[in-house]
């Protein structure tokens, strides 16, 4: 996988920074993906997955009572 478009734009433009302040490159999946989300996910994101979660039906009945 590799990145393309913006994101790509944004990771060198991350390692150059970095490289230039003598700052550790990014060199973890994990600290990848925080970096990434923090950059490239809206904050209010995972709160309105939750509330899309809490409207969710199955026919006339929510999901709680549903299942």
């Amino acid at each position: 996988m590799e990145f393309t478009d913006y994101a790509l734009i944004w990771w060198n433009q991350l390692q150059k920074e970095r490289a230039r302040y003598e700052n550790p490159l990014v060199n973890t999946w994990k600290e990848m993906k925080i970096l990434m989300r923090r950059r490239l996910v809206p904050s209010h994101f995972h709160r309105d997955l939750h509330n899309k979660l809490q409207r969710l039906t199955q026919g006339s009945k929510s999901v709680d009572e549903y299942h």
